[in-house]
């Protein structure tokens, strides 16, 4: 079974390799790299955003090279878990399909790279609590208006905040979470 398992996901790779390349990540010096979309797969605004997002740090970041002590029960496992946060913060998935789907996109973006800089922000003080696991909301902001100047379709706002908070919660994952294990260049 395992096998049969192994061999569909060799296939749907080879058959998508933008599928596969999809969160595609590089690690060199101690700093993990997310690896950009194929701009012939995205239109000119994604590839604006994408590239914006790379010109302001957000496709790189430190990899945590040691376990940190944390309580595993009560150790918070997003940023939505923490209190504190500014209170026009609105965590991703709280936006519903009621919602008005140009305040969803431009909400989801937000909070996205909010996030980004919270787990930022927990990595490199190898910290595992809710005391660092925050960002400054008008920095975000600040950050979600120059991503997205001139860009006028909304749909597209929330594609490269997603990629990014996905995988740098990956590796504050890793570093907090005794059961994965860390992953060194």
């Amino acid at each position: 079974m395992k096998t049969l398992l192994l061999t569909c996901a060799a296939v749907a790779a080879m058959a998508s390799p933008a599928a596969a390349q999809r969160f595609q990540t590089e690690a060199r010096d101690g700093v993990r790299y997310l690896v950009p979309k194929d701009e012939s797969t995205q239109n000119d605004f994604a590839n604006l955003i994408q590239s914006r997002a790379m010109e302001m740090g957000f496709f790189s970041w430190p990899i945590p090279t040691e376990k940190v002590a944390a309580d595993q029960a009560s150790r918070p496992r997003q940023v939505s878990s923490c209190s504190g946060h500014n209170p026009d913060y609105k965590p991703a998935h709280d936006f519903t399909a009621k919602d008005d789907w140009r305040e969803t996109s431009i909400g989801q973006a937000k909070a996205f790279i909010y996030e980004w800089m919270a787990y930022d922000n927990a990595i490199k003080a190898k910290d595992c609590t809710c005391d660092t696991l925050k960002a400054d909301w008008p920095v975000a902001v600040a950050a979600f208006d120059t991503l997205t100047e001139g860009v006028e379709n909304h749909r597209i706002y929330p594609i490269t905040p997603v990629r990014m908070r996905d995988q740098i919660k990956k590796d504050y994952d890793r570093m907090c979470d005794i059961t994965m294990l860390l992953e060194l260049e």
